[in-house]
């Protein structure tokens, strides 16, 4: 998603290594997390060469999840159960990850961006004689508020809300649009031209309402916009069905404001930096939750592969961390990171491998379909490079028997920007709001016909949402990618040579593409 008439703000802090005292964040005493283990101080000489076998071996599930339990006592600290950007969950998540990076021994720097925001007052519904409770609704990022009062009106089923045909004779009236087929922005642009006061979205599937943001013209060009659950909004049907007239009151009250938010940004000393493995993953939840799937699990994943790493001797190739800022707003931090580096720079970088969502309840194992065999990709093709990189991956998990699907490339997490720059990426991730088939079923078990994370951008992404099987397979499968990449990116160099003098490239079998349910860079919207 691109930024609309926004200046983003670079204020890069001075890298530093000194390991820090300070174990409290945001009052919370974290114990002694931040002290090196007794092998961090071995000269290099005394330390075991790294090895892929040796670098999985050392990612565990319990130094996983002891991140994942510091971003769930953050996303508390104010009683809102959530890490979204400008939240006090969030501010303490950036310098979690900061300390921890410092702690090991990694050039590290802050890269802040300001972003606009939202902050939710309060919401209320009432429909005939049904009063919503405002736990049951959710509301957009980037929308107007209703007038004092509330916007008062009769209520109109429009199906998905995606032609102008579907709004006729809803002027003045308030519209229930059923999500899908077409983007929130689009249902809310439609709905605003057409004159009516609020739109309602509900769920497309069983279960809580999903509710993202718009995008931030959205505030000037949509209505006042809620967004209700599968059963609040077929149950509002039957009563049109039958024949009732329901008035409706829709109260929104929000403020849109300007935050700050960082990126962190963590490289090794070592290492030759004109080839560069990167990884990362995004540091934000939505505000409907604490995101400890979604994505602290690839938070999680950065932070102890950077740990990992330093237990052993330096790698021939540089190695450099990220934690972007403001996924769910649109990729903003990941998107201003590589929009900042100079072409010189961006040649610097071999590839990046991007963690998204890695330990989803009912997961797939998805690697990213750099050669499009599947036919999914949206966006500029992915750069020469990419298909070794997806090839790795893929002879990693064939290696050991485990399976593993295709899944497309969208513009959807913070691999596009990267790949927008011309620039080798790939990543695996476990999925959010796509639902199991049964070619899915039969390869990695768990629960036929559901999402692949139920919890997906909900107050549910907690602790109890993680699979650990997918968690630890995933972060070792990336230990194995780093391991043999910071040794060698000569295959990955291979393949953009081949594709520059334009001699053909060997190809993947096809694959059979999962959808993760990350589909756009509002990527709840469809």
């Amino acid at each position: 998603m691109r930024s609309v008439g926004l200046v983003l703000i670079p204020a890069l802090a001075a890298s530093v290594s000194a390991a820090p005292s300070d174990a409290k964040i945001a009052g919370i005493d974290l114990g002694k997390i931040f002290d090196p283990p007794s092998w961090w101080w071995l000269p290099d000489l005394l330390k075991p060469k790294l090895t892929a076998k040796a670098y999985e071996k050392a990612v565990t599930i319990e130094g996983l999840l002891q991140h994942s339990r510091a971003l769930s006592r953050f996303a508390a600290i104010d009683g809102k159960n959530t890490r979204s950007f400008g939240t006090p969950g969030y501010n303490a998540s950036v310098e979690y990850v900061e300390k921890w990076a410092k702690a090991y021994g990694y050039d590290v720097t802050r890269q802040t961006v300001l972003y606009p925001a939202t902050e939710h007052l309060s919401q209320a519904l009432t429909v005939g004689d049904k009063v919503f409770s405002p736990a049951d609704l959710r509301i957009f990022q980037f929308v107007p508020s209703t007038p004092d009062g509330g916007a008062k009106g009769l209520i109109y089923h429009v199906n998905q809300g995606c032609n102008p045909s579907d709004f006729e004779g809803t002027q003045g009236g308030i519209v229930l649009a059923r999500r899908g087929n077409c983007t929130f922005v689009e249902k809310g642009e439609l709905a605003k031209a057409t004159g009516v006061q609020g739109l309602i979205i509900y769920n497309d599937v069983p279960g809580q309402p999903l509710a993202s943001r718009l995008n931030i013209s959205s505030i000037e060009q949509n209505p006042p916009t809620l967004a209700i659950s599968f059963e609040a909004g077929r149950e509002i049907i039957a009563k049109l069905e039958a024949g009732q007239e329901l008035q409706t009151t829709l109260d929104i009250q929000v403020k849109n404001l300007v935050r700050p938010a960082d990126n962190v940004i963590a490289q090794t000393k070592w290492g030759d930096k004109n080839n560069v493995v990167m990884l990362g993953g995004h540091l934000d939840s939505v505000p409907a939750g604490p995101g400890i799937n979604d994505d602290g699990s690839g938070t999680a994943g950065v932070a102890e592969l950077l740990k990992q790493l330093a237990r052993f001797r330096k790698s021939k190739n540089a190695v450099r961390f990220a934690w972007w800022a403001t996924e769910e707003v649109g990729l903003i931090g990941s998107r201003y990171y590589v929009e900042q580096l100079s072409q010189a720079e961006k040649d610097k970088i071999a590839l990046y491998i991007n963690l998204d969502m890695i330990a989803s309840p009912n997961y797939i194992i998805g690697i990213h379909d750099a050669d499009n065999s599947g036919g999914q990709n949206s966006g500029v093709p992915a750069p020469a490079g990419s298909n070794t990189l997806e090839a790795l991956t893929q002879d990693y998990y064939n290696d050991r028997g485990l399976n593993w699907t295709g899944t497309a490339f969208t513009a959807g997490s913070d691999y596009r920007p990267f790949l927008d720059a011309g620039i080798v990426a790939g990543g695996i991730a476990t999925g959010a709001s796509g639902v199991k088939n049964q070619r899915e079923f039969d390869l990695f078990g768990g629960e036929l016909g559901e999402w692949h994370d139920k919890c997906y951008h909900q107050p549910c992404d907690t602790l109890d949402n993680l699979n650990h099987d997918a968690f630890i397979r995933i972060s070792r499968s990336v230990a194995y990618l780093i391991a043999t990449l910071s040794a060698d990116v000569s295959p990955i160099k291979n393949e953009a040579g081949l594709a520059a003098r334009g001699l053909p490239l060997s190809r993947r079998a096809p694959d059979e593409v999962s959808s993760l349910g990350k589909n756009c860079a509002d990527h709840p919207e469809l």
